[in-house]
């Protein structure tokens, strides 16, 4: 295809300008940037198509379908009429998903429910999306996937009577396409086809159209889904949502909302989760898509928006160059996360991150009363994660040249968050979400080595002082079955923006580990302010068989709040050992003070 990145020649080298990777590195970039990093894109798209040409070859199996090169020349045909209708659609994030995905079909690292000649078909499919787009004349013969045919971008038509993984003819002239049925041919647009919704959406003269797209197969990031159209109510509720998180964001955070007009293409909505914890996702062969599920408010959707664009400007710049090589000797610690994270995992969070504290903090500038306690609570939340998760990037080797520029551009970004006040009461709640979290991941996922624990309950049962060891790193076992490990946060969150529905949770709390999942009754006191209530009920938990994280947590967290000192010392520094120890102890057939013991533990 034609351009500065053709198929059949040799690759463009695409260098960003200086004041776009400074942009880059410190969390930001403008419309330019984005339109830079779309260039790049383009190139990326290309290599793929050509990647998957080299590989299927003209002699390739493709079952009913004409012969690959006829849909790759349809595509080129249709370049030629309207260069830039077509390289819209080779933009199209799911094209990126569809070419990544068939590339693994093809190596055997992905597996699929179809034949393969239906997942190739995307592309005989993509040549009659785009010379419909250019107004060309064309027949081709198109997939039938899981009853339906899809044209990306355009929308899709369901084919009754057809067979699981089928085919059909359509053909279009002036723009104008109908796709034969059974029933009949269906208009492309018109009555029985089914057209990819969209949302344009307006504030104060800055304009974000992006596709509601519920139709492509691809749009999943993962495996392919079939179609499955919005409600009318469904619609009417994304679009509200969107028109509300777009003014919130543009009144907000300019600099994290422009520049989406240029790079936000789609959105995927997702059935709604746990209140307080959005489902989202982006991918690197997706560039402008963000996956998500369906947000309580505008703020959620606002800092959902944030949160995956950083993503997708971090998945451009790694189709430059690569952030670091190789990784460290076991997973890290992801404040963001339940689980244990490689390092390009957490590169990408705190990448994410960096730009929703950006948000937060401008929040906080403006927001009053409600709105701005939540504004405060959650900016000094995740400006202090990102700045703990920085600090611990900064010694990685593993680090690239463009990985150490960004960390260091990031830490510049951090460093100026430290001197923006936050109010005391969102101050505190925020420091004890930092501290809960850290605890929970440490007790599921670290242990104490045997011998260890070993000696510490030796000790204990014998009373005698604790052992004088040499510190010896704990051994990182992932806990497969952790989750909700911000149940702190997530509790403070219910408390600040809905105070009638958290007094529910309180009033019966038999259900709540299902309301938040990781959370207690005695977790909930403590958030409401009843440290007294929520100490009773951490030791309650631990006087039985429960090994709880949380309640060790909370019980470390009540400790550093009213009796600072060793036992505070030892549930938040080592709350493992703590827990291993306690747990032997009792094993043995002895008794151990939960509090006394991490005393103990925490004299030296």
């Amino acid at each position: 295809m034609g351009g500065d990145a053709t198929v059949n020649g040799p690759p463009r080298q695409h260098r960003l300008a200086e004041q776009h990777v400074g942009a880059l590195c410190s969390g930001g970039g403008d419309v330019d940037t984005i339109a830079q990093l779309l260039a790049v894109e383009r190139s990326w798209r290309l290599l793929q198509l050509r990647a998957l040409l080299d590989i299927v070859g003209p002699d390739h199996d493709t079952g009913p379908l004409p012969p690959v090169g006829d849909a790759w020349d349809l595509l080129i045909e249709a370049e030629r009429h309207d260069p830039a209708k077509v390289d819209d659609l080779l933009l199209h994030p799911q094209v990126g998903v569809w070419a990544g995905y068939t590339l693994r079909l093809l190596r055997g690292t992905a597996p699929s429910r179809a034949p393969f000649w239906v997942d190739l078909g995307y592309l005989h499919s993509l040549a009659a999306a785009a010379a419909l787009c250019a107004g060309i004349d064309f027949r081709m013969i198109v997939p039938v996937r899981d009853g339906f045919v899809v044209l990306p971008t355009l929308g899709a038509v369901a084919v009754p009577e057809a067979e699981r993984w089928d085919s059909t003819e359509m053909h279009g002239s002036a723009g104008h396409g109908a796709v034969g049925t059974p029933a009949g041919e269906v208009r492309v647009g018109g009555d029985g086809w089914q057209t990819m919704p969209s949302v344009r959406v307006q504030a104060d003269g800055h304009t974000l159209v992006v596709r509601l797209d519920c139709l492509d197969p691809y749009r999943n990031l993962r495996a392919p889904t079939p179609p499955r159209a919005l409600s009318e109510p469904e619609l009417g509720h994304w679009r509200g949502l969107l028109t509300q998180a777009w003014e919130l964001l543009v009144k907000t955070s300019p600099a994290l909302a422009l520049p989406m007009t240029r790079g936000l293409f789609s959105v995927v909505p997702q059935p709604p989760t746990e209140r307080f914890r959005t489902m989202s996702a982006s991918a690197g062969d997706a560039f402008g898509c963000m996956i998500m599920s369906e947000p309580r408010d505008a703020t959620e959707l606002a800092v959902t928006m944030v949160h995956e664009f950083q993503h997708i400007k971090l998945g451009a710049l790694l189709h430059l160059a690569p952030l670091h090589t190789g990784e460290p000797a076991r997973r890290l610690y992801a404040p963001w996360r339940d689980d244990p994270r490689p390092l390009g995992g957490l590169l990408q969070g705190v990448y994410a991150f960096a730009g929703i504290t950006e948000f937060w903090r401008s929040a906080s500038h403006r927001a009053t009363d409600g709105a701005g306690t939540l504004a405060h609570f959650e900016f000094a939340r995740w400006r202090r994660q990102v700045r703990t998760v920085l600090a611990l990037l900064a010694q990685m080797p593993q680090l690239t040249e463009v990985g150490r520029r960004l960390v260091a551009g990031l830490t510049a970004t951090a460093d100026r968050w430290q001197t923006d006040s936050v109010p005391d009461q969102p101050l505190a709640a925020a420091h004890d979400a930092v501290a809960d979290h850290r605890a929970r991941w440490r007790l599921h996922h670290l242990r104490p080595p045997a011998e260890v624990v070993t000696a510490f309950t030796k000790c204990w049962n014998a009373g005698a002082d604790r052992p004088d060891l040499t510190a010896v790193a704990p051994a990182l076992e992932a806990d497969p079955s952790a989750q909700g490990l911000d149940a702190r946060a997530v509790l403070e969150l219910w408390r600040l923006t809905d105070s009638a529905g958290f007094e529910r949770l309180r009033a019966d709390t038999a259900p709540i580990g299902t309301r938040v999942t990781g959370a207690a009754p005695a977790d909930l006191a403590l958030v409401a302010g009843d440290r007294e209530t929520a100490r009773r009920g951490y030791l309650h938990e631990l006087s039985t068989d429960s090994d709880r994280p949380g309640a060790w947590a909370g019980l470390g967290l009540i400790l550093a709040d009213t009796r600072p000192g060793p036992a505070a010392d030892a549930l938040r520094d080592r709350p493992e050992l703590v827990r291993a120890v306690h747990r032997a102890v009792r094993m043995c057939g002895g008794a151990a003070d939960p509090v006394q013991l991490a005393a103990w533990i925490g004299s030296r």
